[in-house]
């Protein structure tokens, strides 16, 4: 499942993306649709791939309808550790 905030606390008209299961497959996948430049998938932490959305991919994202979308980046990181196994 890919889970985003609707803006990143700590960078004003940017948003995270995350798979709730670390699938870096399905964030390149997600990057392609809604038109992100390949730079936006982070993959540098294994433990937290995501993707930094900006302007107008940023903005598809957020009216993807199978995304769920989180008000603060503090609530789509609890949700999406809570989604992964202990450990992982």
């Amino acid at each position: 499942m890919i889970a985003m905030d609707r803006e990143n606390l700590f960078a004003h008209g940017w948003s995270h993306v995350c798979s709730t299961t670390h699938d870096v497959t399905e964030l390149e996948a997600f990057r392609r649709r809604v038109g992100a430049p390949p730079q936006a998938l982070q993959t540098f932490n294994p433990r937290w791939p995501h993707l930094d959305l900006r302007g107008e991919p940023r903005r598809v994202a957020l009216l993807q309808p199978d995304v769920r979308v989180f008000e603060s980046s503090k609530d789509l990181v609890r949700f999406v550790r809570a989604q992964r196994p202990r450990g992982a």
